[in-house]
Order: structure tokens, then C-alpha cells, then sequence
């Protein structure tokens, strides 16, 4: 399972380069539970800041190899793209939005969404993690053909 997992890693990071991302997976120590990472992303959608906002944890986990699971990592983020405000850490702290991102991911899990990336198709194909092009082109062909 681990010497998958290293293939996997090592293909995504080779991928990475080719458009000039240095993937950083041996800076990361665990699996955050990325549960306030969700939260900060939904505060971010209610100030139109959700991509930058979420371009931040992307770095911040695959490149400095930070948890995004931390609040410590999360008020830092907050502060790199401009949104920390008073208050903010009692509203992540708090149990304000946490039952709406929790239906989110049941409903996410429920339509077969596992893990990130993740990319539906015409509401019938989910399709996850890091594929060849050839994957998404056999899907966008049928998608095609079935409009026809």
C-alpha cells in the first residue's frame, strides 16, 4: 500500500513540475483533518475571497507541508489573504456553519466524491484523484456522443 502511495506521490510531483508546481509530500507529517479548512473556505465564500483563499491552503499543505487542520495554520492563512478579522477565532472555534459543511460532505461522500481532486461530469460521471488526460477525454468523447 505504501510503495502505491510513493507512485502515486512521485507521478503527481513529476506532473507538478511540467507547469512548474514543486509538490513538497515529504514535508507533510500526517493527514490533516481538514475540517476548519472547510470552515475557512465557507467564511472566505461569504467575503468572494473563497479561491484565493483556497489556493492558500493548497500551498500551504503541498508545498510547505503545513496541517491544515491546525487553527494555528489557519489564522496564518487568514492573515496571508487579508481576511483575519476579530472574532474569527471564536467563529471557528464555534459550532456556527459546522452542521451545513457536515450535510456537505455527507452529500459529497453519498454522489461518490472520495477525496480531492475531484471532477463530475454532466452530473453522472465522478471522477476522483489524479488521472491521465486520457481518462477525461474517453468521458468528454462519450459525452459527446451521447448528446448526438
Amino acid at each position: 500500500m505504501k510503495e502505491q502511495a510513493l507512485k502515486v506521490y512521485k507521478k503527481i510531483e513529476d506532473e507538478g513540475k511540467l507547469v512548474n508546481i514543486h509538490f513538497q509530500f515529504k514535508k507533510i507529517k500526517k493527514t490533516p483533518n481538514s475540517f476548519l479548512s472547510h470552515k475557512l473556505l465557507a467564511f472566505a465564500f461569504s467575503k468572494q475571497k473563497q479561491n484565493e483563499v483556497l489556493e492558500s491552503i493548497f500551498f500551504n499543505y503541498f508545498i510547505e507541508g503545513k496541517d491544515i487542520g491546525d487553527l494555528d495554520t489557519i489564522i496564518e492563512i487568514l492573515k496571508q489573504t487579508n481576511l483575519y478579522e476579530d472574532g474569527i477565532e471564536e467563529y471557528l472555534l464555534s459550532k456556527k456553519d459546522n452542521e451545513n459543511l457536515l450535510n456537505e460532505a455527507k452529500q459529497a461522500k453519498a454522489i461518490g466524491i472520495s477525496g480531492v481532486p475531484c471532477f463530475i461530469f454532466n452530473k453522472e460521471f465522478v471522477i476522483n484523484g489524479a488521472q491521465p488526460s486520457d481518462v477525461f477525454k474517453n468521458i468528454i468523447n462519450s459525452l459527446k456522443t451521447n448528446d448526438q
